[in-house]
């Protein structure tokens, strides 16, 4: 082969080998672009999370990380949530009482489990924003749960009835700051829930639902007056 020849030849196949470089850098650059993509979903996937399985769920809205779930309460037991007197009566029932489906368990009764009462769940909330927020309903599995605007300034979990204000009536919920080890306890006498602050909520179950079997998932959404209810699940006759 004459030098003319050879260097057509080599003419001929450089762009092939030019092209072969340039399918390799292509590919290479699509494994990157996945793996970061991986990466992204991976992070805002666990930002949906709660620590300890307490799942958080909602669409694009910014104020869907507004309120974050920090602890719950739904035994059927006593002293939820380290509250002294804050007893679920009826605990070999298996169930959380509220329809007058189990016995000592009367419709419509706003006493307290012991005086046969509907029984109570207790939720701990941080509000995320630096903004106030008003706290005006709470759903368990759609139920309505409406704020408590008549109760005292005084939490008596041990009061014969929710008549005086010392506890939320049924199908409704108080605020109460978090930390209190010791009676008399205190309530919030408003809805409002500032930047940064930790509550406890409170929440008398209603008189004319089913009962809430035990390890049952429940679905929570707080209504706090954005477009988006504040979504979480958390697990009947637990606690976290």
């Amino acid at each position: 082969m004459n030098k003319n020849n050879l260097n057509l030849s080599i003419r001929r196949f450089t762009p092939q080998k030019r092209s072969a470089v340039a399918e390799v850098i292509s590919s290479l650059l699509l494994v990157v672009i996945t793996v970061v993509g991986a990466v992204i979903l991976t992070t805002f996937l666990d930002e949906s999370f709660v620590t300890g399985g307490l799942a958080a769920t909602g669409g694009t809205d910014t104020s869907l990380k507004t309120v974050r779930l920090l602890a719950y309460d739904t035994r059927d037991g006593v002293g939820l949530l380290n509250y002294t007197g804050l007893d679920n009566q009826f605990s070999a029932d298996q169930v959380l009482c509220r329809s007058g489906n189990v016995a000592g368990c009367s419709l419509a009764n706003n006493t307290r489990p012991s005086g046969n009462g509907t029984e109570f769940m207790i939720i701990q909330i941080e509000n995320r924003s630096v903004n106030s927020i008003h706290l005006k309903n709470i759903y368990l599995d759609k139920v309505n749960h409406f704020w408590d605007n008549s109760i005292s300034s005084t939490f008596d979990p041990t009061a014969p009835d929710s008549n005086s204000g010392d506890y939320p009536k049924d199908g409704m919920f108080s605020i109460l700051p978090p930390g209190q080890t010791t009676a008399p306890y205190v309530q919030n006498q408003s809805n409002e829930i500032v930047g940064g602050e930790t509550v406890d909520l409170l929440i008398k179950l209603d008189s004319t639902n089913p009962d809430i079997e035990l390890s049952k998932t429940i679905r929570v959404q707080l209504n706090v007056g954005t477009n988006t209810l504040q979504d979480f699940l958390i697990q009947s006759g637990g606690a976290q």
